[in-house]
């Protein structure tokens, strides 16, 4: 096996991971504070079944690296609070559906309203933090903020 030498690379990489977590963080207050029946992991979902209408639970694990399981659970969870519905696939009948309630497009769409008219300057100041430490740990994150959602604004709130 070879012999790897990640202390560099652990540099590089903590100011990042910390201010990842640091977003996260704040994020799971804000929607804690504000929405009481979502959480991060449920606007992911959310979020993902928008943008892969008729998408399947198996579609929707491999999208997010997570199980099957694990899908199930929360999706079971979302369309308890109806906020998505599974219906049965007309080609294959084991396979389910997924889609957002129209109640579901309300809740994303107002949390996506509420992120656009957040305090984007609290997000441009960790931005600008994160400079000062590289242009490498800049690049990481700015990736990551693409990725993931644009409700990462909403971190003006102090737990």
């Amino acid at each position: 096996m070879a012999d790897l030498n990640f202390d560099h690379e652990r540099i590089m990489f903590t100011p990042a991971l910390l201010y990842i977590d640091y977003i996260n963080l704040h994020f799971k207050y804000y929607l804690k504070k504000n929405h009481e029946d979502i959480t991060p992991y449920d606007f992911t979902y959310l979020a993902n079944i928008f943008y892969n209408p008729n998408c399947s639970q198996k579609d929707l694990a491999e999208l997010l690296f997570v199980s099957e399981s694990n899908v199930t659970q929360i999706i079971k969870r979302l369309e308890k609070n109806g906020l998505v519905k599974r219906d049965v696939d007309e080609k294959n009948k084991s396979r389910r559906i997924l889609n957002l309630t129209e109640k579901g497009k309300e809740i994303y769409f107002k949390l996506l309203k509420e992120a656009y008219e957040g305090k984007p300057n609290s997000l441009k100041i960790i931005l600008q933090k994160m400079l000062k430490y590289s242009k490498k740990c800049y690049t990481i994150i700015l990736n990551w903020l693409l990725i993931h959602t644009r409700l990462l604004y909403i971190i003006s709130d102090k737990p």
